[in-house]
C-alpha cells in the first residue's frame, strides 16, 4: 500500500480527522485565504463556516442569479457554499501536504487505528481483516524508515489487542519492533534461568552460587496451594445453618427453636474460640490471671489454632472481599510478565486456555510467533501463569485474584491436545515430580522477575487503577512513553 494512494483516496471526513494534530498558524492562513478566493463572507466576519452548514459538492441545487449594486449577475448564496466546500478540500489537503513524513504516517495509522476503535461491533476475525490497513502502512513505514510517533503504536496495539488472536499480536510486535518504537519488548527473556534437563546438572543461580538443580530446588518455596471450592464451599454450608436458626426463630417454631439457638451459639462460640484464642488467652493472663488462674497454651481437637474453623474463614474473606487495588496489582504483573517475556498475549487475566492456544499456534508455520515447544518457551508461558500468584502471594496471606491451578492446568491442556506432538511434552517421559519441578521454578522465576522490577509494575498498577487504562497504556508505561 503506497502513502500516495492513501491520501488521494482518503475522504473528506478522513482528512479533517486526520489535519487535527497541523499547527494553529498554519490553519488561520489557509482559512484566510479561502475567505478572499471564495468572497462569502462579510468583511466583517472573524469566524470560519460550520462545517455541518456546508452542502456536499453531489447535492443538485438550482442556482438563481441576483443583480449585484453594479447591475453584473452574482451567485447565488448555494453556489458559493459548493465552491466553498471545494476549496475547504483543498485546503486540508494543503495543510496535510505541510506536515513531515513520520506526521503524515502517524495521523493515518492513527486515524486507521480509530475506525477499528470506535466500531466495538467489530470483533475477532473482522478486527483482523481490518488491521491489513495498518500493518500494511507499519511496514512501509519499515521499509522507508519512518519510525512511529507513540500515539499510533498505542493505538494499534489497542485495535490488535481487539482481535484477541496471539498471532496477530504477535506480528504487530515484530512490526513495531523492527520500526523501534518500541524497545521492551521481551527484553527480560534472559533474566528467566532456564531449567537443567538433569537434576544432577549445575546451574549458576540468581544470587551468584552455583548449584545443582536438585540442590535449588530443595532450597526454594513450594507453590501456593489454592482449595478454593472447598472453601466456598464451607462457607456458604455455616451460612445455611445460620440462616436456617434465624429463619426458625423468626417464625417461632417452638418445637426446633431451642435446638436451632443452641446451634448457632456453639457455631459462633467455635468460631471465635479458634480464631481468637492468643488474644483470649493473652487478655485472661494479663488482667483475670489472679480470678481465673493460667489458660493452657493449646486445646483439645486443635481448637484455637484456626485450623478447625479456618477453611470457612477463608471462604467467608473470598466471597465478600472487594480490593481493587489488589486485583489491579495482579493484572499488572501479568501484562508485565508477557510483555518483557515476548509472549504476545496482554490479557490481564492469564489462563490456561489462552496459554495452550498460543503454544499450539507457535508450532504452526508462517506466524510470528516464537517457537514456545520448548524447555525456555514452556518456562516463559509458567512464569508469565505464576506471576500474579507470586505478586499476591507476596503482600497477602491469602490468594484471592490470582489462580496457581493455572499453570498445572496449561500443562494438562497440553498433554490432552490432539495438535501437539507428545514427543516435543519432554516431561511426560520423566514422571510427576518432573512436572512439579517445573512449577515450582516457574514460580520462583516469576517471584524475583517481579521484585527486581517492583517500579515498573507500581507504575502499571496505578494506570489500571485509574480505571481507564487500556492495552496500548499499558505499553506506553513500559516504554517510558
Amino acid at each position: 500500500m503506497n502513502l500516495t494512494t492513501i491520501g488521494q483516496g482518503s475522504s473528506l471526513a478522513l482528512m479533517l480527522f486526520l489535519c487535527q494534530s497541523i499547527s494553529i498558524d498554519a490553519f488561520q492562513i489557509s482559512t484566510r485565504n479561502v475567505r478572499r478566493a471564495t468572497g462569502t463572507l462579510g468583511k466583517s466576519s472573524t469566524r470560519a463556516p460550520s462545517l455541518r452548514s456546508i452542502p456536499s459538492r453531489t447535492t443538485t441545487t438550482t442556482t438563481t442569479l441576483h443583480a449585484s449594486d453594479d447591475g453584473t449577475p452574482a451567485a447565488s448564496p448555494q453556489q458559493g457554499l459548493v465552491a466553498m466546500g471545494s476549496a475547504l478540500q483543498s485546503q486540508l489537503a494543503s495543510a496535510f501536504s505541510q506536515l513531515e513524513e513520520s506526521d503524515q504516517c502517524d495521523a493515518i495509522l492513527t486515524g486507521l487505528c480509530a475506525k477499528i476503535l470506535d466500531d466495538p461491533s467489530m470483533k475477532g476475525q473482522e478486527v483482523i481483516v481490518a488491521l491489513q490497513d495498518p500493518l500494511n502502512l507499519l511496514e512501509e513505514m519499515n521499509s522507508r524508515r519512518v519510525v512511529a510517533g507513540s500515539r499510533s503504536i498505542m493505538a494499534l496495539v489497542d485495535a490488535a489487542a481487539a482481535a484477541s488472536d496471539a498471532k496477530t499480536m504477535a506480528k504487530v510486535m515484530s512490526l513495531a519492533s523492527k520500526n523501534r518504537s518500541i524497545n521492551q519488548y521481551g527484553i527480560l527473556q534472559r533474566e528467566i534461568t532456564p531449567l537443567p534437563v538433569r537434576r544432577d546438572s549445575r546451574v549458576k543461580c540468581p544470587d551468584g552460587r552455583t548449584r545443582t538443580r536438585g540442590e535449588r530446588l530443595d532450597s526454594l518455596p513450594d507453590v501456593p496451594r489454592d482449595d478454593r471450592g472447598r472453601e466456598v464451599t464451607s462457607a456458604l454450608a455455616v451460612t445455611s445453618v445460620l440462616s436456617l436458626c434465624w429463619v426458625a426463630g423468626v417464625l417461632g417454631l417452638d418445637d426446633i427453636t431451642p435446638l436451632t439457638n443452641t446451634l448457632w451459639v456453639v457455631i459462633v462460640l467455635v468460631g471465635v474460640v479458634d480464631n481468637f484464642f492468643d488474644l483470649i488467652k493473652f487478655g485472661v493472663n494479663t488482667f483475670g490471671n489472679d480470678k481465673i488462674g493460667n489458660v493452657p497454651d493449646s486445646l483439645p481437637l486443635g481448637l484455637g489454632s484456626g485450623q478447625l474453623t479456618g477453611t470457612v474463614v477463608k471462604g467467608f474473606n473470598r466471597l465478600m472481599q472487594v480490593d481493587t487495588e489488589r486485583e489491579c496489582e495482579c493484572e499488572a504483573s501479568a501484562f508485565f510478565t508477557a510483555y518483557t517475556l515476548g509472549l504476545p498475549c496482554f490479557s490481564f487475566r492469564p489462563n490456561a486456555l489462552e496459554a495452550a492456544v498460543m503454544a499450539a499456534e507457535s508450532a504452526q508455520k508462517d506466524n510470528d510467533l516464537d517457537p514456545l515447544l520448548t524447555n525456555n518457551g514452556i518456562m516463559k508461558i509458567l512464569v508469565w501463569l505464576m506471576s500474579p500468584v507470586a505478586m499476591e502471594n507476596v503482600k497477602h496471606a491469602q490468594l484471592i485474584q490470582s489462580d496457581p491451578r493455572e499453570a498445572e492446568g496449561f500443562l494438562n491442556r497440553l498433554e490432552r491436545s490432539n495438535f501437539i506432538d507428545k514427543n516435543e511434552l519432554w516431561w511426560l517421559s520423566e514422571g510427576p515430580e518432573e512436572k512439579e519441578d517445573m512449577l515450582k521454578w516457574a514460580y520462583t522465576e516469576a517471584d524475583l522477575l517481579l521484585r527486581r522490577q517492583s517500579t515498573a509494575v507500581n507504575d502499571i498498577t496505578e494506570r489500571l487503577a485509574s480505571g481507564a487504562a487500556t492495552v496500548g497504556d499499558c505499553v506506553a508505561s513500559v516504554e517510558n512513553y
